[in-house]
């Protein structure tokens, strides 16, 4: 695991004492995976209970060669684009053949249900019972419905409707003082949402620059850290990378706008999430 304490700036945080829970970057790329591994997913784990949040390309291939594929209770999955749920399939696979599993609850909203579908009719195998539609048998959905709240476990999870083209839901876990922006542009609601929550952020590009962010959903390095100031986050973690590359120069862009403590996202990092009552 990569210490968060390396990447922030500025230096001179104190070190947190153990947690029953923690956040772990699985993926961080937006699109598909790149030289920094795979598109988006994040591992929580709260005492026995362990989420996958969004499941990407390339997330299940980390999982399955860090040995914990097969530690999974839920799945959750913020929307239909594909770097977000592209490895459902491969995790559905996993889980019916060549021994079915117990299925896992997916939650997402309910928009995913058509993509679910579509995928079961393309990628089923009508001569194996337990492939005929692995997704249907293996992760059966619970829809949820953006601005609720719901339970994983002993997780409470709350939603809010994303700035994004497709429905999409941000999420915060009350208990853990943690926000996940998902893909989703700045919004005054978001604000609202994040307020005092150490903020896991996408940052799509350096800045927005010729990007009309209100039509296309996303933020930049800037709107992340005008996001962290105005919630007044005591930590912005920057994820979401259209160019792994350019991770150095999104953090500064960020700083110049939120003056707390800022990391950039790498496979493996932990998040420092609050003491959960249990």
């Amino acid at each position: 695991m990569t210490s968060l304490h390396d990447t922030l700036l500025p230096v001179g945080v104190a070190t947190h004492p153990p947690s029953p829970a923690s956040m772990e970057v699985i993926g961080c790329n937006a699109g598909s995976p790149q030289t920094t591994g795979a598109a988006s997913g994040y591992l929580l784990k709260v005492a026995d209970t362990t989420i996958l949040v969004d499941c990407g390309p390339g997330v299940v291939a980390y999982l399955a060669k860090t040995g914990r594929l097969d530690d999974l209770d839920a799945v959750i999955v913020t929307h239909e684009h594909f770097d977000h749920c592209g490895d459902l399939m491969a995790l559905a696979y996993h889980r019916a053949f060549p021994v079915p599993q117990r299925p896992l609850p997916l939650f997402a909203p309910t928009s995913l249900r058509r993509t679910l579908a579509a995928f079961d009719e393309v990628f089923g195998i009508p001569t194996l019972d337990e492939l005929r539609a692995p997704l249907h048998s293996q992760l059966p959905l619970r829809a949820v419905e953006i601005g609720q709240s719901f339970s994983v476990g002993p997780v409470q999870v709350d939603t809010l409707a994303a700035a994004h083209p497709v429905p999409t839901m941000s999420l915060r876990f009350p208990q853990l003082n943690l926000v996940y922006t998902a893909d989703t542009a700045l919004t005054l609601e978001l604000i609202d949402f994040s307020r005092g929550c150490v903020l896991l952020a996408e940052a799509t590009y350096v800045t927005g620059e010729n990007r009309d962010f209100s039509a296309h959903g996303h933020m930049s390095g800037v709107e992340a850290g005008l996001l962290a100031h105005r919630a007044e986050s005591p930590l912005l973690v920057l994820t979401h990378f259209s160019n792994p590359s350019d991770g150095g120069a999104t953090l500064l862009e960020s700083a110049q706008q939120f003056g707390g403590l800022i990391a950039r996202s790498s496979p493996g990092l932990l998040l420092p999430v609050g003491r959960m009552a249990l």
